[in-house]
């Protein structure tokens, strides 16, 4: 299994308010989860699908029922289910050489990108997917700064699995992945995606469900 996607799904989604967490929320009769997991089963060079999800989710087995995928069990953080991932990789798929992470509350992220990602690492030891900053950059810290020198990390994020491995500290304060590695490392900043929203709050449910609709003729 040389090319491996872990599709992060164990979040409570506090900021959500709902009693149904949001990767479970249905979109015209859809759990958001499934969108994520129809574009990935369409990847040509990925190898192996993992989802990562809550204890109780996984002993059910009512989502690797439905949607025919191999699941294992997060953690309390992103970092925590990050590094779960990262360990079941190891003991069961030695052999990896490439994994991405992506995000269940990310639904349009297409299959190409994905591809790509895989492609770049033959190149890169990482790739981020950026976004541009287009509105004015204020900041707590005294000084002037340039909207042009910052940019937005989002999911999905793609690594050469055995320099994440080596490097990657559950326990640090730093929150992406990539910024843990060493400076030589050899990254990508990818900022082709459009429209990657990700479902946070209520408010966010009509726009997503817009751009859905929107992807289906492309």
């Amino acid at each position: 299994m040389k090319n491996i996607v872990v599709l992060l799904a164990a979040g409570t989604g506090s900021r959500f308010g709902s009693q149904v967490h949001k990767q479970f929320y249905k979109l015209d009769g859809r759990e958001v989860i499934s969108f994520s997991i129809e574009q990935l089963k369409k990847v040509k060079n990925m190898d192996k699908l993992i989802v990562v999800l809550e204890k109780n989710e996984v002993e059910s087995g009512e989502i690797a029922r439905k949607y025919d995928v191999e699941v294992i069990t997060g953690g309390d953080s992103r970092a925590e289910s990050f590094n779960n991932a990262l360990e079941y990789i190891d003991k069961k798929y030695g052999d990896c050489e490439k994994v991405i992470f992506h995000e269940a509350a990310r639904p349009l992220v297409k299959a190409r990108v994905f591809e790509k990602y895989f492609d770049l690492l033959d190149e890169y030891d990482y790739v981020e997917s950026c976004k541009k900053i287009t509105d004015s950059l204020g900041s707590l810290i005294k000084g002037q700064f340039k909207r042009e020198d910052f940019y937005l990390i989002q999911a999905p994020e793609a690594y050469r699995y055995k320099l994440l491995k080596e490097n990657f500290d559950v326990n640090s304060e730093i929150y992406f992945a990539a910024q843990q590695l060493p400076d030589s490392s050899k990254g990508y900043r990818f900022f082709d995606i459009k429209n990657n929203y990700k479902l946070t709050y209520q408010e966010d449910i009509d726009l997503i469900r817009y751009m859905l609709s929107v992807q289906k003729d492309e």
